[in-house]
C-alpha cells in the first residue's frame, strides 16, 4: 500500500499562511506529495478560487470541518460546499463554548443526526471532530464522542479521533480508536510529549515520530477496520510550518 493513497494534510495546519499566500501554500502542501487535504475554512479567500487553486495542484479534499452553528442553520450551504470540494465527508469540528453543557451535547447530537437523516440518501458521512473534553464530559453516562456516535433508529455519526487530544487526556490512544471500527474514515494524526500542562500546547504538540503516541499500531489497526485517511494536524509548531510537515510526513511514511 502507497502511502500517498493514505495520508493527508489537515490545512488548518497551514491557515496563516493560507491567509497570506493561498496559491503558495498550496503549491508547497503539493510539492510534499501528498494527494490528499482536508479543509477547515477558506481562511479569508473566495471558495471557487481556493477550489480552483486545489485542481490546479492536484490536491483532493477527503474531508471538511464545518463551523458548529452551521448544522444548525446553513445546511444548504454546507451543501454547496460539499458539492464545489467535491467532498461529502464533513466533521463539526468543535462544539463551541456555549453549548458545552449537557443540554447543549444533546442539542448537538440531535442536530446532527437530523443533518444525517437529511443527507446520508445523497452520500454524505456526518462526523464530530474528538477535542479534549469528550475525557471529562459524560452524557446520559457515557463519554461524549461515545454518546454522540451512538447510533439512533439506524443513523450513526462518526468519529474522527485525534492522537493529540486522545493521549493529553491520559487515554491510549491505540485501544481508544478500537471501539469505531468502521465509523472512523479519518484519524487526526498529532504527537503528543506528556510531562506538561493539558492546555500548554507549545510544548506538549510535537511533530510526529518525537513524542509517545504509537502510530505504527495505530495504523496497523485502521487498516484492517476502516480507516481511510491518516490526517496529519499540526496545530503549531517551533519549526517552519512547512518543515514541520515534513519531518511528521517522513515519520509516517515509514510505516507502509
Amino acid at each position: 500500500m502507497a502511502w500517498q493513497d493514505k495520508i493527508a494534510i489537515q490545512l488548518y495546519s497551514v491557515r496563516k499562511e493560507m491567509e497570506r499566500d493561498l496559491e503558495g501554500t498550496l503549491k508547497k502542501i503539493s510539492e510534499l506529495g501528498v494527494r490528499y487535504v482536508q479543509l477547515d475554512g477558506m481562511r479569508g479567500n473566495d471558495p471557487e478560487r481556493v477550489a480552483s487553486a486545489l485542481r490546479k495542484y492536484n490536491l483532493k479534499v477527503i474531508g471538511m470541518h464545518i463551523k458548529h452553528e452551521r448544522f444548525s442553520n446553513d445546511l444548504d450551504g454546507i451543501i454547496r460546499e460539499a458539492y464545489l470540494f467535491d467532498c461529502k465527508t464533513i466533521y463539526d469540528k468543535y462544539i463551541e463554548e456555549e453549548d458545552q453543557h449537557t443540554a447543549g451535547y444533546v442539542k448537538t447530537k440531535q442536530t446532527l443526526i437530523d443533518a444525517a437523516l437529511k443527507l446520508a440518501p445523497l452520500g454524505f458521512r456526518i462526523g464530530l471532530h474528538n477535542p479534549e473534553y469528550d475525557f471529562t464530559t459524560l452524557v446520559e453516562g457515557r463519554m461524549l464522542m461515545d454518546y454522540i456516535t451512538d447510533p439512533v433508529s439506524g443513523i450513526s455519526i462518526y468519529a474522527e479521533p485525534d492522537t493529540y487530544w486522545i493521549s493529553a487526556s491520559n487515554v491510549d490512544p491505540v485501544e481508544y480508536v478500537k471501539r469505531y471500527s468502521g465509523r472512523a474514515p479519518i484519524i487526526h494524526m498529532k504527537d503528543f510529549l506528556p510531562g506538561f500542562e493539558i492546555t500548554d500546547m507549545a510544548h506538549n504538540l510535537t511533530e510526529i515520530g518525537s513524542g509517545t503516541v504509537d502510530f505504527k499500531a495505530i495504523i496497523e489497526w485502521g487498516n484492517e477496520h476502516g480507516v481511510e485517511y491518516y490526517c496529519i494536524e499540526q496545530d503549531q509548531s517551533k519549526l517552519d510550518m512547512f518543515d514541520s510537515l515534513a519531518q511528521s510526513l517522513t515519520a509516517l511514511k515509514a510505516y507502509f
